[in-house]
């Protein structure tokens, strides 16, 4: 009954909290075709010739004209990512499903050895203008992501071999460096941003110096003010979206305030097959729902509220295909660890205990999927690969039960009073604070439900609903005790050093842990065996370890601190769920309703859409 009633009561919340496009997915029960969960109804049969006549619509989120405009450099009303997957070539392309892998592209070939990234072009290569794309234009695409991309925090030095070769020296032997090397779109040729790339170089070759606490480079006072200058000239640079040069399969043809019109590249290296692309605005959440019960849409993995996200299935359950496309993503709750009582490890774990995680995940948005409930900080995705077999067995579990979570408060000499409500060991009433963004559900439903299971078991609770202006600024400070965040997740490396890397350097405030002094080393003491860590020396041990018996080590070594510490409870492994609601679209192989490993399914749905053009394996039957 208990369960009952708090999805009743989260049934309430209003219907207009659908989420943005880049709020969490979903997951709901299948029809016709795909009730069976097996077979695959992705790849269809592919006639002698494929259907050229039809447009592919998928979302896009730019600015409007007449801010928008052809410079991939310009984040704010620019060529975005986006839209970048579609119009312009990578040096290799990357996911980490089945297995890690990159997939050359522009290159013909790669080899990285001792630090040393050798790369060779493919020959041929010509730019949408019909000018020839060398060397020159890969040194000058570097050069332009000095101070914007972190691949510069590694690179020691950049050379032109010939025409077709550049070699890049880094400062570590990691095959992490490879991810941010390749994740950068190869949109700046040098005919046109060479004057900004030999200006930045003279920032990479005089403006870095060697941190010494990490053994990187960082930028100098003097180096950091060339570049602000710099990254401020290049922004005056505002062509027409349909001037801009591209070096991938499409280019723009025409702009409106709703859509893109996308145009094949007639001299990209091959045909697609997809030869009308459109990308639609998504509007309001009202607008973007509103266009999908339209029919507007080939594929979408916008966000939906449960109730609109029924609606549409219900809509097209005669032809509507779904899967999910994972995003090594983790959503759940962060606690202060400087703020009381949740400052007190026996707390944390016993909040852990009193809140029933499996109830909170059947009124979350579909597309969720169970996430460690060991709260270990690395996600149940990656953690096989990552520790030896029974490794996570030894963890302790904080898996719902009242009776743990009362013996460890009741051994910090609390107890509760004649109310049933909790009172300290100085007598004091326990009050709890829960602050969440109030317009993502993922937030807003396990929230308010979680708040009633911690009333319902003695706290005194005030559930907080913010706003997205207010709210990230908020449990950024100090002020904040228990808080919703995206903790522990690695989309980026797929790594452990990126979910450790996140919980305890780059986001270590939605956690409640000080900000290091230069050159400081965050010490942490495990509260159950005293012992203590040197997180930031495990940190870059961990990022720079190429041994796989060393990796291990660190990662079982954090995730027992993190257990220990218990720092942030996870709710949500979150994977995108990807609706196709065109029959005749034929896409790589694929398992209905299941989160997918496979090459193509992995990153947002532009880039994942833009690999399959590219190989052919995305098209439209007869």
């Amino acid at each position: 009954m208990r369960k009952l009633a708090i999805r009743l009561a989260v049934v309430t919340l209003s219907l207009i909290m659908l989420a943005s496009m880049f709020g969490c997915t979903k997951q709901s029960t299948n029809n016709g075709k795909q009730k069976s969960n097996t077979g695959n109804v992705f790849r269809l049969s592919k006639p002698a010739k494929a259907d050229s006549t039809k447009v592919l619509t998928t979302l896009i989120d730019c600015a409007p004209p007449p801010a928008f405009n052809g410079n991939p450099l310009d984040d704010t009303s620019g060529i975005n990512w986006s839209i970048q997957p579609f119009m312009y070539g990578y040096l290799a392309n990357y996911s980490p499903f089945p297995e890690r892998k990159f997939k050359t592209e522009l290159l013909e070939k790669y080899e990285f050895k001792d630090k040393v990234l050798t790369m060779t072009l493919k020959k041929g290569l010509k730019w949408s203008d019909g000018s020839q794309l060398t060397a020159d234009d890969i040194m000058a695409h570097f050069y332009m992501n000095v101070g914007r991309s972190s691949v510069w925090t590694y690179i020691k030095s950049l050379e032109k071999v010939d025409e077709l070769t550049v070699k890049i020296s880094y400062v570590t032997n990691t095959p992490m460096v490879l991810n941010v090397t390749f994740n950068l779109p190869v949109a700046t040729p040098a005919k046109i941003y060479g004057k900004w790339a030999d200006r930045k170089k003279d920032v990479a070759l005089n403006g870095r110096e060697i941190n010494a606490a990490t053994g990187y480079y960082k930028f100098t006072t003097d180096g950091q003010k060339k570049l602000d200058e710099i990254n401020k000239d290049v922004l005056t640079y505002k062509p027409k979206p349909e001037e801009a040069v591209c070096s991938g399969p499409y280019a723009i043809a025409s702009v409106t305030t709703a859509e893109i019109m996308f145009k094949v590249n007639p001299n990209y290296m091959i045909k697609p097959q997809i030869t009308k692309l459109r990308g639609l605005r998504p509007g309001s959440a009202e607008a973007f729902a509103s266009s999908i019960m339209e029919g507007q849409y080939t594929v979408e993995n916008g966000g939906l509220s449960p109730d609109m996200a029924k609606q549409v299935e219900a809509k097209y359950k005669d032809k509507i295909r779904k899967l999910y496309v994972p995003e090594l993503s983790q959503i759940g709750y962060g606690f202060n660890i400087q703020k009381y009582p949740v400052s007190i490890p026996e707390v944390r774990k016993a909040i852990s205990y009193a809140t029933d995680r499996d109830t909170l995940l059947t009124i979350a948005e579909p597309g969720s999927f169970k996430s460690d409930w060991k709260n270990s900080g690395l996600l149940p995705s990656l953690q096989s690969n990552y520790t030896d077999k029974g490794f996570t067995d030894k963890l302790t579990d904080y898996s719902y039960n009242q009776k743990k979570a009362e013996e460890l408060l009741k051994s910090i000499g609390w107890k509760k009073d004649s109310n049933g409500k909790w009172i300290d060991d100085k007598g004091k009433a326990v009050k709890l604070e829960i602050a969440v963004i109030n317009s993502w559900p993922s937030f807003m439903y396990t929230g308010e439900a979680m708040s009633t299971m911690l009333k319902e078991f003695g706290f005194d609770v005030n559930f907080k609903p913010m706003d997205g202006g207010v709210i990230w600024k908020y449990l950024n400070s100090s002020d904040f005790m228990i808080g919703c965040s995206f903790l522990g997740g690695s989309s980026a490396y797929n790594t452990p050093w990126e979910a450790f890397n996140n919980i305890y350097s780059s986001s270590a405030a939605r956690t409640g842990l000080p900000v290091l002094k230069e050159g400081e080393d965050r010490i942490m003491k495990d509260p159950v065996t005293n012992k203590e860590y040197n997180v930031t020396q495990m940190l870059l041990k961990l990022f720079n370890s190429t041994d796989d018996k060393e990796i291990k080590q660190l990662t079982e070594d954090f995730m027992t601190l993190t257990n220990d510490l218990c720092l942030y409870m996870p709710v949500i492994e979150k994977a995108s769920c990807l609706r196709i609601y065109d029959q005749t679209l034929s896409l790589p192989e694929g398992i209905p309703d299941k989160i997918q490993k496979d090459y193509y399914y992995f990153g947002d749905i532009n880039t994942a859409l833009a690999k399959m053009i590219k190989d052919g394996q995305l098209y439209f039957t007869e």
